[in-house]
């Protein structure tokens, strides 16, 4: 059954500007929901894994949600160099800045939770990283993004909470040394001594500094109602497009 892309982005390394060589291209979708899937309250949600593309597709109405969660994965959608998207859903990205401050609290304890999975899996390797695990003893890539993980939380403090574009994508200096970390530049041991010392020293030092920030349950609302209506609109439009048809 086809459901209507309504919002794509490209996501992963290639929005971080993390990419290399080997670096294939991630990509989040949201999709309209079927008649079925209304009736029926079922979230649609699927993965497509190409040699190429890596891409994950959700129901759409479980955008609100998830943004207001403040995970990393989906706030970059927003920020992605690579969108294609419904008209109605274009105003969602004019207020990203507004959207990576929705849940301050959410985002640091999410980020907190996804630094110590990630760290879990800096000894294992994936079908497209056990090469790395072979040659250098740990996943080098997944260290990167271990790091990266918590570099977000720093460097979007530092701006007061104002510029996460900056803060989630690298330039120059900051890109190459992440890189040596995928690299496999350096021996496990300082890299887990480096996160560690980032972790005790920067992230957890910030905690009050994003736990005192009030989440803003009226954006929530307002993203609730966006979503409801294009919702409503590509109902009424598929209805409209039966009705021409069976008149025809």
């Amino acid at each position: 059954m086809s459901r209507k892309v309504l919002f794509t982005a490209n996501t992963g390394s290639w929005n971080y500007n993390l990419q290399d060589e080997t670096s294939d291209r991630d990509y989040k979708e949201f999709v309209c929901p079927s008649f079925d899937d209304l009736y029926y309250n079922n979230m649609f949600s699927d993965s497509i894994r190409t040699e190429k593309v890596d891409k994950e597709i959700h129901d759409i109405r479980k955008l609100p949600e998830l943004l207001f969660k403040s995970n990393i994965s989906y706030l970059e959608t927003l920020f992605s160099r690579e969108i294609i998207a419904v008209p109605q859903l274009k105003g969602l990205v004019r207020l990203k800045d507004d959207i990576a401050r929705i849940n301050l609290p959410q985002l640091y304890k999410s980020s907190k939770g996804m630094y110590f999975s990630r760290l879990k899996k800096i000894d294992k390797g994936t079908s497209s990283t056990q090469h790395l695990v072979e040659e250098f003893g740990y996943n080098t890539k997944e260290a990167m993004h271990t790091y990266r993980t918590l570099d977000l939380i720093v460097r979007f403090a530092a701006t007061d909470f104002k510029d996460f574009e900056s803060s989630l994508r690298y330039a120059s200096y900051d890109r190459s040394a992440l890189l040596t970390i995928k690299q496999g530049v350096f021996k496990k041991e300082d890299v887990m001594t480096l996160l560690d010392f980032i972790y005790q020293n920067e992230f957890l030092k910030l905690e009050d500094k994003y736990m005192n920030q009030e989440p803003d349950h009226e954006l929530k609302h307002y993203l609730d109602d966006v979503i409801f209506r294009v919702v409503e609109d590509e109902v009424r439009n598929k209805q409209k497009e039966r009705m021409f048809v069976n008149n025809g």
